[in-house]
Formats: structure tokens, sequence, C-alpha cells
């Protein structure tokens, strides 16, 4: 429950405003969805940390107040998770779903939601997302309808060749590429909506104690993790967190006896998993990798085995709908920095999702909230460029300063991201960064001029010649210690 903790949810309890809202508190609107969202992860913290109950019970209100006489939900905030409006800006099939499934698992019933769901089922067939949460929504409620849904939703599952089992929001064709389209991607990210409908997928069979179709989709789930263990955004590491919990709950077995053999060339080790151990994280860095590791697995039980690895790789244009241009200017002799951005998003005629800018300064410097990076979070762009300006002080001189990197990204979909660097004109040489350290002298500029002429630097060359007499004078100091010890060594004997 520290991620409730770092959510800020300490601060989220108070039950001054029954709705929750991710834009200033003047919105007196609220939002629907993150209210339902919080309703929903406060709940689940309950059992961890103390929730007070009348800030449950007043945000389920306000949901209530936002039903329609047709059943469904409105939205009167601002949304800035687009897949979550159904295609609906008033109230989308899907955000109904949502909203229900957060009630449900609250231990509230909505029969009239429950009934605009089953009413609107064939409406939604071609929005996998939508179907996905409702099936769910429908299983929870032991809707008439729920196998209905489960059986359209099956209907959209995509096979992979590893025999792993998931959902898109793109046609089957339009996914098989995905892995080779991200090769001009910084890192392969699958799309989090796909990672949240799968997640749906997976706790609807839950609910029918099959763990058998389950485990297809948990081996597709597990390979979407990132090193840190979450997926690509904060809503489908919400859900698949969710969804994978609860599959361990139901595939546990109380006589869990696993023994792994990770071979990688010449280089081999064991793993054992028992009862006393299923929790605890084990790791083993592998020093010489060759082209490929294998690992293999005996006994009774079921656990997770994850490679990580990262490397480094030239700065190359990512196919991004966002734009960014930077102006960076410098102040008082270089010791204060402005960087002017102006950020867009370059689909004609749409809009992105919240957007986060981050940002990071440059070395030598700290913004004025003393710190060294920031981030930015944008409602959303469009094609008519935000513009701010960030201010630094210098607080020490460094050299040969290297660019610092400015990442734009779309907060729900993270794979669609822009990066780019910025740097200062001119970066100081060691000798301009710390004068004190090599003095000037009449010798050396004189050496540095003769060698100036053949074609080297003179800074370079400055530095080494002034380098060259402090090492020789650090060398003397030593050895004046060294013989003053030795005197007194003799003295005492």
């Amino acid at each position: 429950m520290y991620a409730m903790r770092s959510m800020g949810a300490p601060e989220m309890l108070t039950p001054d405003r029954n709705y929750f809202s991710d834009t200033p508190a003047a919105d007196s609107h609220g939002s629907t969805w993150l209210s339902a969202f919080v309703t929903k992860s406060f709940k689940q913290a309950s059992s961890f940390i103390f929730i007070d109950s009348a800030v449950i019970q007043n945000a389920i209100a306000f949901l209530n107040s936002k039903q329609t006489p047709a059943g469904s939900f409105a939205e009167h905030g601002e949304v800035h998770h687009k897949d979550m409006q159904g295609g609906a800006k008033d109230g989308g099939y899907g955000l109904t779903a949502y909203v229900l499934v957060a009630l449900l698992e609250n231990g509230v019933n909505n029969p009239m939601a429950v009934e605009y769901l089953e009413n609107n089922l064939d409406n939604a067939s071609n929005d996998s997302y939508s179907l996905a949460v409702a099936t769910y929504a429908l299983h929870l409620a032991k809707s008439d309808k729920a196998s209905e849904a489960l059986k359209m939703l099956e209907d959209l599952q995509v096979q992979e060749s590893d025999g792993g089992i998931h959902w898109s929001a793109k046609s089957a064709d339009e996914t098989s590429p995905s892995k080779q389209d991200s090769s001009i991607k910084y890192f392969y990210q699958p799309p989090p909506v796909d990672v949240e409908m799968t997640s749906y997928a997976l706790l609807t069979y839950m609910t029918m104690n099959n763990t058998e179709k389950g485990l297809p989709i948990v081996r597709w789930l597990s390979g979407q993790r990132n090193a840190n263990g979450g997926f690509s955004s904060t809503q489908d590491t919400v859900m698949a967190l969710q969804a994978l919990g609860a599959y361990a709950e139901k595939a546990y077995s109380p006589n869990l006896s696993m023994e792994f053999f990770i071979e990688s060339g010449n280089e081999n080790h064991n793993f054992s998993i028992t009862n006393q151990n299923a929790i605890v994280l084990q790791s083993y860095e592998i020093t010489n990798l060759e082209s490929s590791i294998k690992i293999h697995a005996s006994g009774h039980g079921v656990a997770f085995a994850q490679v990580q690895y990262t490397y480094y790789r030239q700065n190359m244009r990512d196919n991004t709908p966002f734009f960014c241009t930077k102006e960076l200017k410098e102040q008082k002799s270089g010791n204060r920095m402005e960087l002017n951005l102006c950020c867009n998003y370059t689909v004609f005629g749409e809009r992105s999702n919240m957007a986060v800018a981050e940002i990071q300064d440059l070395q030598r410097v700290e913004l004025d909230k003393d710190d060294t990076r920031m981030n930015i979070y944008f409602n959303a762009l469009d094609e008519n460029p935000i513009c701010l300006s960030l201010y630094s002080n210098a607080i020490y001189q460094i050299a040969d300063q290297k660019p610092a990197q400015i990442r734009l990204y779309d907060y729900y979909n993270p794979e669609q991201q822009l990066k780019s660097d910025y740097s200062t004109r001119q970066t100081r040489s060691l000798a301009e960064s710390c004068p004190d350290c090599w003095p000037e002298a009449n010798a050396d500029e004189t050496s540095s001029t003769n060698l100036q002429s053949n074609g080297g630097s003179s800074s370079q060359i400055r530095s080494t010649n002034r380098a060259s007499r402090v090492f020789c004078e650090l060398n003397f100091f030593m050895l004046f210690v060294s013989v003053i010890l030795f005197v007194l060594t003799l003295a005492r004997f």
C-alpha cells in the first residue's frame, strides 16, 4: 500500500467534498471517472491503511447523483483518459460499466446501471474496451446476459504464437507487427488500453474460478511487465496487478516446491522456491551474457521468471504525434538559465490524453524549486502550442557539460513519446570552469601560443601544462611530508 501513500491518499482523506478531480478545486463539477477510480482504490486499500468510511460513502453518493434516467453515468468533469468515454462525451457505455464495477466492489447494487449495460450490449460489439469492462461488471452483478457478453468478448481475443491470449483496441492484423514497429521506439511498451482490457477479461474468468482459461492471459500479461514490476501507466498497472493477484489467489498451491536452473553459456545458477520464500524476490546477475538464456523449471507450483537487460543507443526521432520547440537563454553570464518550451499535438483536429513533460535540468544548475527535474502535466494538447518558461540557477561550474533530456509523453499511452535534449551554446573547458585550479602563468601562455600555431587547442594545452605543474607541486609536497614523518620516526627511537 506504499503506492497509495505515494499517490497522495492521506491528503485525499477528507469529507469536505464528495467528489474527486484532477483539475483545480474551483472545478465544481468533479470527475465521475476519477471519483469511481478513487472509490474503488480506497475500498481495496481499506484493509491495509485507515480510510474514513465517510469519504467513500460521500463519493458513492456523488456517483449516484451522476446517473441519468436511462441508467448510464454522465461525465461533466474533465476526462483525461479518452478511452473511458466510450465514444460518448455525456455518458459512455464504458464509463457506465466502470462506475458500476466500483459500486459493486464496494457492495453497492445498482439495477438501473445493470439494465443499461444489458440493453445496450449489442452496441458495444465493436468497442472491445467497453465490452471488456462491461463483461466483468455483468459477471459481478450476476446478470443473465453475462455469458452472452463473455462470448462476444472471446470472439475478439488475439491469439499469440507462444500460446498467450490478449485483447487489443486494434484488429489482429494491426497488432501482429507491434514489436517490429517498436524498433523506432526507445523500448517496447504495450498499449496500456490493451493491458487494461486484458486484465478485465482475466478478472471475469476469476469470478468463474476458471484458472485454465486464465493461464494464457496470465502468460501474456506477465510478458508485458517492465523491469520494475509495473506496466506502462498508472491505470493499466492497477488493473493488471489486481487481475494477476486474483489469479494467484485462485492458483495458490499449499505444496509449492519448484527448482529453477538458469543457464547462459558457461554460467549457471539455481533457484529454489517453496512456501517459505514464495513472496521473496530472488535475482541473479549474469556477468557473461551469451546470445540466449535458458531457464529450466521442475516441481509443483506456479512462478514467474523475468529477464531484464538494458543498453544504450543513439538519439533518434520517434514516430510520435507530439512536437516541441525549445530555446535556452543564458542570463547573468551564464549563471541563470531560461528555458522556453512550446509543445503541441500534431494530429489535426484531435486532442491528446493528459500529457506529461518530463524536463531534466542541466548539470550544475537547479530549478527555482530546489530540484533538478520537473514534471509538467497538461490536461490535453492540441494543434495549438502551449508555451512555458522554466528558470534555473547555477550552483557550481562544470566542464564539458552534457545535454539535458526532455521527454513528452501521453500519460495513458506512454508509447507515444517524444525525446529530445537541449544544451548551452558554449561548453566550458576545465580551465574556464575552475580558474583557481589552473592559475595563469607567463611560461604556460608562451608555450600554448607556440603550440597553437601548429594546430593545437590553446585551452587544452594550457590545461595540460598547468596540470603538470600542479602534479609536480603535489609530488613535492608528498615528498616533504614523507621526510618529516621519517625525521619524527628517527627522533622517536
